[in-house]
């Protein structure tokens, strides 16, 4: 992925990222982050039962 910082006129101070490519990417329902379980609804339903199947 690249990632390039324009600074528009007349707000110096205001970096806007932009992305121009993306290389390698997967798209997924849900991944472990942290321990956590995280889905694309963003409910904790799923996190709960996983925590309590452990």
């Amino acid at each position: 992925m690249v990632l390039v910082t324009t600074i528009r006129p007349g707000r110096q101070h205001d970096n806007h990222r932009e992305i121009k490519s993306v290389g390698r990417c997967e798209i997924v329902q849900s991944f472990v982050y942290l321990d956590s379980l995280i889905n694309i609804l963003g409910s904790c339903e799923n996190e709960i039962r996983r925590r309590i199947q452990q």
